[in-house]
């Protein structure tokens, strides 16, 4: 799947198996090729995840590994691997998304590691007005997401 020329998703630290699933959901109807999660979720988390992404597992594969092993697998495929991050300096809409891309997003209190963070190519950030310091994980996908439909979209007409 790192081979393909589309979006994966790598889903770092969430800690909530709903707020997992509805940002897996989000993926498979963006088109993304695949999603691949770093959790500590055992069997029943696991499940609960992909009962809440409403079984987009069945139209888009779904890994469950470290992000640390991926990171440079998708590197090695080609894969531009873009964080998405409070501590960005780009916004979406400013870069070229359409390439193949693996898009990482941290957990719901703490954000990408360090360590994976460090390992990633750019830092995108999605401007916030509020004060809640950050968008809920299926939203921050859902951004991206359609920020990247858009570009391609446009680069087809």
């Amino acid at each position: 799947m790192l081979g393909f020329a589309g979006a994966v998703w790598q889903l770092v630290g969430l800690r909530y198996p709903g707020n997992t699933g509805a940002a897996i959901r989000t993926a498979e109807v963006s088109g993304a090729d695949a999603v691949v999660i770093d959790s500590d979720f055992e069997h029943g988390g696991r499940r609960e995840a992909l009962r809440a992404s409403m079984r987009a597992d069945h139209f888009m594969p779904v890994f469950w590994e470290r992000a640390l092993e991926v990171l440079p697998r998708a590197r090695a495929a080609g894969r531009a691997i873009t964080a998405i991050e409070d501590s960005g300096r780009a916004a979406p809409w400013q870069v070229d998304l359409t390439t193949p891309q693996l898009f990482v997003v941290g957990g719901e209190r703490h954000g990408i590691p360090q360590p994976v963070l460090d390992a990633c190519d750019r830092v995108l950030r999605i401007p916030m007005r509020g004060f809640i310091p950050s968008y809920n994980v299926q939203a921050a996908v859902a951004m991206v997401a359609g920020e990247r439909l858009r570009q391609l979209e446009t680069d087809s007409t």
